[in-house]
């Protein structure tokens, strides 16, 4: 029997993609014309978002559909590094407690490194 994918996973891969591109959530959100009150609902699973939200989202990542609501490994789009790197980890909640903890201390070095740069 197939597992029942939550709109909650699916938002926390959204999630993850916003902030592994240091991208602002309320830009990224205004661009997409969803609302913080529709991700709110999504996570909470009071709604699910629909497909046509989903395509744009997985097209401006750079990321196959099927990962984005599934974390199952399927290929990138071609020729997007960081894409295929975010499917090899999968879904959010199969990584470690440890795990997670490096991703975000990699996030944070590496948008320290990006405001070094800018200064010099």
């Amino acid at each position: 029997m197939e597992k029942f994918v939550s709109s909650k996973e699916i938002v926390e891969r959204i999630e993850y993609l916003i902030e592994a591109n240091n991208i602002p959530k309320s830009d990224f959100l205004k661009e997409m014309g969803i609302s913080s009150g529709n991700m709110g609902d999504w996570k909470s699973e009071r709604s699910t978002p629909n497909i046509h939200k989903l395509v744009r989202v997985a097209e401006y990542f750079k990321v196959s559909l099927d990962w984005l609501v599934t974390g199952k490994d399927r290929p990138a789009k071609e020729g997007d590094s960081l894409g295929e790197k975010l499917q090899l980890v999968g879904s959010v909640h199969e990584l470690s407690e440890d795990e997670k903890a490096f991703i975000g201390e990699y996030i944070e070095f590496t948008g320290y490194r990006k405001q070094q740069g800018k200064r010099e």
